[in-house]
């Protein structure tokens, strides 16, 4: 029962949000189904829906009784209110939608980019094949000099004294006897064989030389399919969907932020002119676990009093408080930097509530270096060399993009990947 109550206090809390008040009375006039299960049951309107994909139930509208007999635990919303957020995702949609001329350009200049790179392609295709023709050649070369190794083995005796006895005979002609003098030398050169290898001291040449080879062909192999990989590993890593996503639909939502917080535009935000507190502002979706992801934030609008936070946070820790800030403690949730010099950590203490990194402020683009694997976050201040490292312990829980504010009216802006370079 206990349970019950706090669920229906967050609900009530959620539906009387001032974001959502006036889109709420477009559903006020629902009508919902009555729970068929009778018993305690019976009168009871299927109002919520369960959100969990694995609940064994199988089942999606349920009843306040049906959540506390069977879906206890579980993620569980009010059809309108899920109504509510859908109407006004759609509703903010519609400010980022392209005009068909602006589509058109897109494709267009798509088409052109794809048809230049397959040609790049092409040409790099034609100028590998063409560095493996060589080594082919080279490496044919090298066996055929193992072969002509092995044939100055086969000494006659005879056809080198014939060139003897013909330098002797044509002493008195000069071209005939510079001919025969260049035989000689060539023969010299090339066809005497060395005194003292026998067939096991060849074979043995022969063996290291071979393997020697190989070892080149194999360290040759290794590195040509390694860098290969590691780039296709790269454009695979920039072609997939998720990347994209990060890159272009980062963005604040209604049920992400402080009641005291206003969404301008999907991706600015700006403290209501109400009392001075601290509140948070979210950012969805996660941040990619397996990789690297570069943010930015810009500052539009600082109070004179300059305190204002950028950085990552646990959703799930931040939406427990409120949206809420207790700086006082570990556990708050956020990974930031302020703009007075403050560090916050909500797992490692001599990072947190400390005054030992840059200071920023209006106008200033604050650039987010997120290292999963490395486990740390970066913020460099653009324009400048000065860079800060707070240190992120391995979780099970996704980090999101987020803004920390104080004061009242202040502004900020999150900028993507691809355009921290332009600011």
């Amino acid at each position: 029962m206990k349970q019950l109550v706090q669920n229906m206090v967050k609900t009530y809390k959620q539906m009387n949000k001032s974001d959502d008040k006036v889109n709420i009375k477009k559903f006020s006039s629902l009508q919902y189904p009555q729970c068929p299960l009778g018993g305690d049951h019976s009168g009871e309107s299927m109002s919520l829906i369960c959100l969990e994909k694995d609940c064994l139930q199988n089942q999606i509208l349920c009843c306040c009784i049906c959540q506390e007999e069977f879906h206890k635990g579980h993620q569980l919303k009010p059809l309108k209110l899920l109504l509510c957020e859908y109407d006004q995702q759609l509703r903010e949609y519609q400010n980022i939608s392209l005009k068909q001329n602006e589509k058109d350009l897109l494709i267009k200049k798509i088409n052109e980019q794809e048809e230049k790179s397959l040609i790049y392609i092409q040409d790099l295709k034609a100028q590998i094949n063409n560095k493996l023709s060589k080594i082919l050649t080279l490496e044919q070369d090298f066996f055929e000099n193992l072969r002509k190794f092995v044939r100055m083995r086969e000494f006659s005796n005879g056809s080198q004294f014939a060139v003897i006895e013909t330098i002797i005979q044509n002493q008195t002609n000069v071209e005939m006897l510079s001919n025969s003098v260049k035989n000689l030398l060539d023969t010299l050169v090339q066809e005497i064989p060395e005194k003292d290898l026998n067939y096991e001291e060849i074979s043995r040449i022969f063996d290291f030389h071979i393997k020697d080879q190989k070892d080149h062909l194999h360290q040759l192999e290794t590195q040509l399919i390694q860098g290969i990989e590691q780039q296709i590993e790269l454009l695979q890593s920039k072609t997939q969907k998720t990347i994209f996503q990060k890159a272009c639909q980062f963005q604040f939502l209604p049920n992400n932020k402080h009641p005291q917080v206003d969404i301008l535009q999907p991706k600015i935000v700006k403290a209501s002119n109400s009392t001075h507190g601290y509140k948070f502002a979210v950012m969805t979706p996660a941040l990619d676990k397996n990789q690297t992801t570069v943010f930015g934030f810009k500052l539009n609008c600082v109070h004179q009093s300059n305190w204002i936070a950028v950085g990552v946070c646990d959703l799930s820790i931040v939406q427990s408080k409120q949206f809420g800030f207790a700086f006082q403690s570990l556990g708050h949730g956020g990974y930031m930097v302020s703009s007075n010099g403050g560090a916050w950590s909500s797992t490692t203490s001599n990072q947190n509530n400390v005054v030992k990194c840059f200071k920023f402020g209006k106008g200033d683009i604050i650039v987010c270096t997120y290292d999963p694997i490395n486990q740390s976050i970066i913020f460099h201040k653009q324009k400048s060399n000065t860079t800060f490292k707070l240190d992120i312990p391995k979780s099970d829980q996704a980090l999101y993009p987020c803004v920390l504010f104080y004061y009242a009216l202040d502004e900020v802006e999150f900028i993507q990947p691809e355009g921290i370079n332009k600011q």
